[in-house]
């Protein structure tokens, strides 16, 4: 997944470059598009960057809300871990390691 990051990251640098040539070199370049006309090329990228970045936060939140899933998910899983712990732990007789050869410590009693 940080692939797709980083991979989008340099395109997003790449894009702003492209603009930014593109308007240093021939800031009046025109574009015909159907339906709109002759529209200033700097416009048109400015707008589809607009558009992508506008894209990239769909992503974003469409990620983070499956990131929040998991979370919900593994804390429920977690509780119920520790439930059933809980309930081995106390149904288990806790037992003191003795050395056979050694007394018994102070306040312990022999079975």
């Amino acid at each position: 997944m940080r692939l797709v990051h980083w991979i989008s990251f340099v395109l997003a640098l790449v894009v702003a470059l492209v603009i930014v040539v593109v308007f240093a070199v021939q800031p009046a370049a025109q574009v015909s598009l159907p339906g709109l006309g002759m529209v200033p090329l700097f416009a048109l990228l400015v707008s589809l960057a607009v558009l992508a970045y506008l894209a990239g936060w769909v992503y974003f939140l469409g990620y983070a809300w499956a990131l929040s899933r998991e979370r919900r998910a593994w804390r429920r899983e977690k509780q119920k871990l520790e439930s059933e712990l809980k309930k081995y732990r106390s149904s288990q007789v806790e037992e003191l390691p003795r050395i056979p050869d050694r007394p018994p410590a102070e306040g312990v009693e022999e079975s």
